[in-house]
């Protein structure tokens, strides 16, 4: 398949293979395998609705501590996933299978694909074919450990840049007719702002090419590496683990001008004790949207000169990164600030959790028999 095909064309036809040697119903899925959250999805809302079938689930492994006595553990398991593992934490070696977007346990990773196909297939009875979002510029490696891992769990699998899936996602395909109508597909620039990473993707009507996506290893957990960082340099007797940090930047998140009047109550040896750290959550936060602005500049560099200025017009964050307050505008107003005309960052019109999962659904049901991997 060619660069320059439609995703029309390459995802329109019928699938090649004989429906009638199938022994199983094919499901088609689509799962956004993220680094803190992954959602699978295995149907899609009507037109118009606002609702979705997305199965969302931490991606977490626990194994059980050595030595642990009998009836601890529900079903005295051996292995416990997602919100399972997280509750009976006490007990368990937690494991996170992905690290910056990528596997960094292939055994958890086939663990937590396992269960997470169980949840929309408990019995197993279908021809699970699920396309799975990596991060933009994933390289060989972590493609092939995420086809080893999915080959355990599925029976196909169709590896797709998140960026574009989520484009896909937040398409309305009711209102491509109208005239005031900005497809996402057609000439956008997305930027996923996840955990582990943020990713860029140019989406023009097809597939990306290499040069048309950037990913960079600075997201929301190094946000929360970062907030901790000065928290424990203004309250040296203050001790946090990560998740209060996390919980902290998620309510109180902003950018831009710095703020007061983010008030915690944190325990110091055991007491309560209220801080202010309203300073610190802005510091961070604008740490990576430095990073962000920076990159976006180089992506935008890459555009083709015909359609770099109606691109500029339509640049869409999604992620969880992308709730942050105020970043849109921050964003959009560095781009003023450093010449460009009349840009335009927003963000995604719809609730952006499960976006990649949709857009990856759309491709699932569409794609052809000889592009899954098998």
């Amino acid at each position: 398949m060619s660069d320059s095909e439609t995703v029309e064309s390459k995802l329109g036809a019928e699938p090649t293979g004989d429906k009638g040697t199938r022994s199983k119903k094919r499901l088609p899925l689509g799962l956004d395998l993220g680094t803190l959250e992954s959602c699978i999805l295995s149907k899609l809302s009507k037109p118009g609705s606002e609702t979705h079938h997305g199965v969302f689930v931490p991606t977490v492994v626990g194994y059980p501590e050595e030595g642990i006595l009998a009836g601890i553990l529900p079903g005295n398991s051996t292995m416990l996933h997602g919100n399972d593992a997280l509750s009976n934490q006490l007990h368990l070696r937690l494991v996170h299978p992905l690290s910056d977007g990528v596997i960094q346990d292939l055994e958890a990773s086939k663990s937590f694909l396992g269960y997470l196909r169980n949840q929309v297939d408990p019995e197993r009875t279908s021809e699970a074919l699920c396309v799975i979002g990596i991060p933009a510029v994933a390289d060989e490696e972590a493609k092939s450990n995420l086809e080893v891992a999915a080959k355990s769990a599925f029976d196909g699998s169709l590896l797709i840049p998140e960026p574009f899936l989520a484009a896909l996602g937040m398409r309305d395909e009711a209102r491509l007719q109208d005239s005031d109508y900005k497809d996402p597909v057609s000439n956008s620039l997305f930027i996923d702002i996840g955990a582990g990473t943020t990713d860029f993707c140019i989406i023009q009507g097809y597939f990306p090419k290499p040069q048309d996506l950037l990913s960079i290893p600075f997201g929301g957990n190094e946000v929360d590496v970062i907030l901790d960082q000065l928290v424990r340099e203004a309250y040296p007797e203050v001790n946090l683990p990560i998740s209060m940090i996390r919980g902290f930047k998620e309510e109180f998140s902003y950018s831009g001008e710095i703020e007061s009047g983010a008030r915690v109550k944190v325990p110091v040896e055991g007491k309560p004790r209220k801080i202010e750290i309203g300073k610190q959550v802005g510091e961070a936060c604008n740490r990576l949207v430095n990073e962000i602005a920076e990159s976006l500049k180089q992506v935008i560099s890459s555009a083709s000169p015909q359609s770099v200025f109606s691109l500029l017009q339509n640049i869409i964050l999604t992620g969880g990164g992308s709730r942050i307050r105020n970043i849109d505008q921050e964003l959009q107003q560095r781009l003023v600030d450093d010449g460009y005309e009349n840009p335009e960052v927003r963000l995604s019109d719809k609730d952006y959790s499960p976006l990649v999962s949709i857009g990856a659904l759309k491709v699932a049901k569409a794609a052809r028999e000889d592009q899954w991997i098998r």
